[in-house]
């Protein structure tokens, strides 16, 4: 499951405008809330198992509404990207555990395709939700835990785990612990986790110009206007800490890749040895394929189920209930020239302390 979205992107109604507003405040001061709890727990103690803590409690709360499970339940490529995945890899009589039931879809999809048995593990008091919906549909081999997944052994091995823990720049919904520990402590010989491949992309890009915002300095109005020679001018100085350097990207909003992408991060939750394992800095040299402007660098992933289902959250594919972060740079390359930045990655659960910078 995963927490606060920065929006899905569908057009809506002008009616809902306050609830949307209302939505984005409190996405806002959440995000604010998880960096601040996340930065106390780290100067209290360097256990990783105190932050996985503080991200799972973080993640039960933003849960707890109805608005995002029926966002993401609208959400048709998840939706069939994970009925496809599911039922190419569970097989007759398997032992299934799905990682954050949510409304039960996983687990329900897995009963469908032919498991045997099936846990549905849900931290929060929404899986009264999945358990009505179980009763109602004659779902009789799904059984429902509450519990942290940390602190629930089922009484056999299970052959897949199952999981939507993907949050919008892969990593911020704990993902990595939660499925690393039921890997090692539950999972059969030869088990799999759907899904288990995944490669992470923070590419230079371009916006269509009728959705660029552009800075200050650069920005060309009519009449001759001139704000160019304002670039570092002492009268904009108190007002530059107020200036946004990481933001959305607008549904629709990106036109094309500088270059040609590349994944920062590539793994496979199967072989991974630990979080530790993943890099956290990373140089993105990229040769620009036609003049543009470079508006920032823009966060998506791919999740691979197997060679024929993959999942992606790409600006450049079909829109999904996962947001894209922004790295604002806003500068000018022609075709040819090359753009070489630097990524450091502080904590991989909050892109927040994530940076791009001149290499």
């Amino acid at each position: 499951m995963r927490p606060d979205k920065p929006g899905s992107g569908r057009s809506a109604p002008i009616g809902q405008t306050g609830v949307i507003m209302r939505d984005r405040f409190r996405r806002t001061t959440n995000q604010a809330l998880r960096s601040a709890v996340a930065f106390g727990a780290q100067r209290v103690a360097s256990s990783e198992r105190l932050m996985s803590l503080v991200y799972d409690n973080m993640n039960e709360t933003n849960f707890a509404g109805l608005s995002h499970h029926e966002e993401m339940l609208s959400d048709g490529v998840r939706v069939d990207a994970y009925h496809r995945g599911i039922h190419r890899n569970v097989r007759p009589g398997d032992v299934v555990l799905d990682l954050g039931t949510g409304t039960g879809l996983l687990a329900f999809m897995a009963s469908r395709a032919g498991a045997a048995k099936v846990y549905a593990v849900e931290h929060s008091d929404f899986i009264e939700v999945a358990r009505d919906i179980g009763r109602r549909n004659d779902f009789t081999n799904v059984e429902f835990v509450q519990a942290n997944s940390r602190e629930f052994t089922p009484p056999e091995p299970v052959d897949v785990v199952l999981h939507e823990q993907m949050g919008d720049e892969l990593f911020n919904e704990n993902m990595l612990e939660n499925l690393l520990d039921l890997r090692d402590r539950v999972l059969a010989p030869g088990g799999r986790i759907l899904p288990s491949r995944f490669r992470l992309f923070m590419e230079p890009v371009t916006f269509r110009p009728d959705m660029r915002v552009r800075r200050f300095h650069n920005i060309e109005l009519p009449d001759g206007i001139d704000l160019a020679g304002t670039e570092g001018a002492p009268a904009l100085a108190p007002y530059e800490s107020d200036r946004f350097e990481q933001f959305w990207a607008r549904p629709g909003a990106v036109a094309a890749t500088v270059g040609i992408p590349e994944p920062v991060i590539e793994f496979d939750l199967a072989t991974l040895s630990s979080v530790e394992a993943l890099p956290r800095r990373h140089d993105i040299v990229r040769t620009a394929t036609a003049d543009a402007i470079v508006d920032g660098v823009c966060v998506w992933f791919e999740a691979q189920f197997d060679d024929e289902t993959t999942l992606t959250t790409s600006p450049l594919a079909a829109n999904t209930s996962w947001g894209n972060r922004m790295f604002r740079l806003d500068r000018e390359v022609h075709r040819g020239e090359t753009l070489a930045l630097r990524v450091e990655m502080d904590r991989l659960v909050d892109a927040s302390t994530w940076s791009v910078r001149d290499a």
